[in-house]
């Protein structure tokens, strides 16, 4: 494209001396091209002054409309922005590609959460088995809140943790009226089972009908069950969680734990993690899951903080509607979730918690309930050594007096020493040679259950 310099040079009409033509340039947009025009114009001071002016800037959109001086123009431009976003990562553009990248995760959220809850809508309403968990905007927090966080791993995780939230959406599966028939069924057989922790199946049983009568997700009372050490309460909460087809977390406090395994640790620690609540409820597929506090009476004696103090706010359903994860600043629905702790001294536990629980008292079981427990316990071991014969019934009886976890004990003894023998089967001498002292033929002895 040819480029005109308008010429400052004046172009007297014989006809007239106070007029002259004068060239100018015009640039036209829509041809993307310049003009030379030339025009009769009265030869004054501001006339000059004024095609002064205009020369210069056509200079100037002449410089910008040569492609040489433009790409020049956009490398020069594309190297300052790279070098200021080096500099200033916080800065203006980045924040505003930042601002974008909200506004298009908000409209991901919602779309998605309006699809599940016209999809919830057609639902009967026996057989709705899904609550939300939290509000459908809760996640955007883990990407706002980067903003003003200066640590380039805690970004990450956050933003790893926002993808796995984007999708699996607000809503988690629970379980419901729909599937209390299944739940009945397995309370039945952990009746069978372990029959010495009836009353705490009989409670359960009871809170199922009432969801089935009110067709209402299933929220079962906090439950805590206290008794000696070794009789069963670790390994019937296992079952349990089994029985309500529920996942189980387990929190033991016999190891150094604080208030942070539970709602998460503060985000200035370069450590900060979400807590087991967050985890078990919005990481996962349920949103009822059973979490087991096993040992709660050993929680005393921590020099960093109390870690029950959660659980005032966890264990009440009113406020477990709005618990904040302390790491991710998220508030989500814990209300769903069934808890179970386990102690062997009550006198332990504080008087706020335990006022929160169901209380039940466990005792050793009777003769009849040990041979009952120490043939399922059998059952259960020996689907662990496959080829093997199942225990006879003198073998179980002598594990009769034992507690649970003893029993568990033995077995895998006896399984060993048969093997070493060349064995498939089980003989009475397999047994640990203490076990042999206490059964044998003989009844078991229950008063031997601690």
């Amino acid at each position: 494209m040819k480029k005109f310099i308008p010429s400052s040079k004046l172009h007297y009409d014989e006809d007239d001396a106070d007029f002259a033509h004068r060239e100018l340039m015009v640039y036209h947009p829509d041809e993307d091209a310049i003009r030379y025009v030339k025009l009769l114009l009265p030869v004054t001071q501001e006339i000059e002054q004024f095609l002064r002016e205009r020369s210069a800037l056509a200079k100037q959109l002449s410089m910008t409309l040569d492609p040489e001086v433009v790409e020049k123009q956009a490398e020069s431009k594309l190297a300052k922005n790279t070098e200021a976003s080096r500099l200033a990562p916080l800065g203006g553009a980045r924040k505003k590609n930042d601002r974008w990248l909200v506004e298009d995760a908000r409209a991901e959220l919602k779309y998605k959460f309006v699809e599940e809850s016209e999809r919830l809508k057609k639902q009967n309403k026996g057989r709705r088995n899904q609550v939300r968990v939290y509000e459908w905007e809760e996640p955007l927090k883990l990407l706002t809140q980067q903003q003003s966080s200066p640590d380039e791993k805690l970004r990450e995780r956050d933003t790893a943790l926002f993808e796995q939230l984007k999708k699996r959406g607000a809503f988690r599966f629970t379980g419901s009226s729909f599937s209390g028939d299944r739940a009945l069924e397995g309370l039945r057989c952990l009746r069978g089972s372990q029959p010495h922790f009836s009353d705490v199946i009989e409670f359960l049983e009871g809170q199922v009908l009432m969801a089935i009568e009110l067709e209402t997700p299933q929220r079962i009372n906090p439950v805590l069950i206290v008794g000696p050490p070794g009789i069963g309460k670790t390994h019937f909460t296992l079952d349990l969680a089994r029985a309500l087809e529920r996942p189980v977390h387990r929190h033991s406090f016999d190891s150094s734990h604080t208030a942070d395994s539970l709602t998460g640790g503060d985000r200035h620690w370069a450590n900060s993690e979400p807590g087991l609540v967050f985890k078990a409820v919005c990481l996962t597929d349920r949103g009822d899951p059973l979490i087991l506090l096993d040992e709660i009476d050993k929680s005393t004696g921590y020099r960093t903080g109390n870690p029950l103090a959660p659980l005032h706010t966890l264990l009440e359903p009113l406020t477990a509607c709005t618990v904040t994860d302390i790491s991710l600043g998220l508030t989500f629905d814990a209300s769903h979730a069934f808890w179970v702790a386990t102690a062997n001294d009550i006198s332990l536990v504080p008087e706020t918690i335990r006022s929160r629980f169901r209380v039940f008292n466990i005792k050793a079981p009777t003769a009849e309930q040990a041979l009952e427990l120490a043939h399922n316990v059998a059952v259960i071991v020996h689907d662990r050594f496959t080829g093997f014969q199942a225990p006879s019934r003198q073998v179980i009886t002598a594990l009769a007096p034992l507690t649970p976890r003893e029993q568990v004990q033995a077995l895998e003894h006896a399984f060993a020493v048969a093997l070493l023998n060349g064995r498939k089967h089980l003989v009475i001498q397999d047994l640990p040679a203490e076990v042999m002292d206490l059964g044998g033929d003989d009844a078991p002895r229950p008063t031997r259950l601690h």
